[in-house]
């Protein structure tokens, strides 16, 4: 009798350590197309052909769990990792070849553990910044590096109109509030170095500050980031503002980005882009993006257009088909440079 009370007091012990664990989720995007390019100015009009992951959405795999602290707290963490499923690579996705010829993986998209509850969200670690996260609100193909016009155009996944320290940050903290009637509110702050004890200088750190709202078929946000570096005129600020209307026939988006840096002439970048639902399984993107350049010598100017479609297999595997025309000119003489055509074709699915 004493053995089975010993055995129904060890059960418990371990149902209740079950239920105390984090509930935790496994999850990804498995994504990979076929690209051809060509070099408009290449004087032997080569094109190349390649098969590229992560086209449409950038391949990933990520771990996520929450655990029940009481009282309305709950623990939190995040770890995510870029996939590059076209190479010999695992988790981490960019292949690195070390002095050894070792080819290695260690890209980590983001990694953090926080805090949530009725006070919003506090999280620490590598982190996707709300720089990103206007990017990909921003436009219909602002999540895809491969065919979006807004990344394409210029920075990728962040304003990074004059630098990509705002995409994602190491090294960084956030605090993201409760929605309030749709609004919501983010603040980001990364420690860009942390070498002051060892260089005598005061470390660089990067500010984010955004307002999001999304409510019904209106969607619209607002960001403005600084970038404090050591030295004089090495200070950089941006600021966005982007806005959406969903009119069920077709979804409008727009977004508009200014930055520069200390006593330098101000970048503009800009994207519009249009959502048409042909039925229930198809949609059809249109896309155009510009990119003004004047803090160079003389100004360039960059213009990107996308046309993409995609098609619904199933609620997680799309197909999709698009075509990108990239023109950049440059101030000197107003020659055109670097002017190609992409094709692409693919195919993602989320698990």
């Amino acid at each position: 009798m004493q053995k089975k009370l010993i055995a129904l007091a060890i059960a418990g012990l371990a149902s209740t350590a079950a239920f105390a664990q984090s509930n935790v989720t496994i999850y990804g995007i498995a994504d990979v197309g076929l690209v051809a390019t060509s070099n408009l100015g290449a004087s032997n009009g080569q094109t190349q052909y390649a098969v590229n992951s992560g086209l449409l959405s950038t391949s990933r795999i990520g771990f996520k769990g929450v655990e029940d602290l009481g009282n309305g707290l709950k623990a939190l963490f995040t770890l995510e990792y870029g996939l590059n499923i076209d190479a010999n690579a695992g988790i981490g996705g960019t292949v690195v070849t070390d002095s050894s010829s070792n080819v290695t993986s260690t890209n980590a998209r983001q990694q953090f553990v926080g805090l949530t509850g009725g006070f919003g969200t506090v999280v620490a670690g590598r982190l996707q910044t709300t720089g990103l996260d206007f990017t990909v609100a921003g436009s219909a193909l602002g999540g895809s590096t491969g065919l979006g016009a807004t990344n394409l155009v210029g920075g990728t996944h962040s304003l990074s109109l004059i630098s990509a320290l705002t995409g994602r940050a190491n090294n960084a903290v956030a605090y993201i509030s409760p929605s309030f009637g749709g609004l919501t509110l983010a603040y980001n702050h990364a420690r860009v170095s942390e070498t002051a004890l060892t260089t005598n200088t005061t470390d660089s750190q990067a500010n984010l500050v955004s307002a999001s709202y999304a409510s019904g078929p209106i969607t619209a946000g607002a960001i403005y980031s600084r970038i404090t570096m050591d030295g004089p005129n090495n200070n950089l600020g941006e600021w966005g503002v982007r806005g959406g209307y969903d009119f069920s026939v077709v979804k409008l988006q727009a977004a508009y980005q200014q930055g520069k840096v200390q006593s330098e002439s101000a970048n503009k970048k800009w994207v519009v882009s249009a959502t048409v639902p042909v039925g229930a399984k198809v949609a059809l993107i249109t896309e155009f993006a510009h990119l003004s350049k004047k803090s160079t010598a003389f100004e360039d100017n960059v213009n990107v257009l996308t046309l993409a479609s995609t098609y619904a297999l199933s609620k997680r595997t799309t197909a999709y088909a698009g075509f990108v025309a990239k023109r950049t000119q440059n101030g000197i003489g107003s020659t055109f440079t670097a002017d190609t055509n992409t094709y692409g074709l693919g195919l993602r699915h989320s698990f």
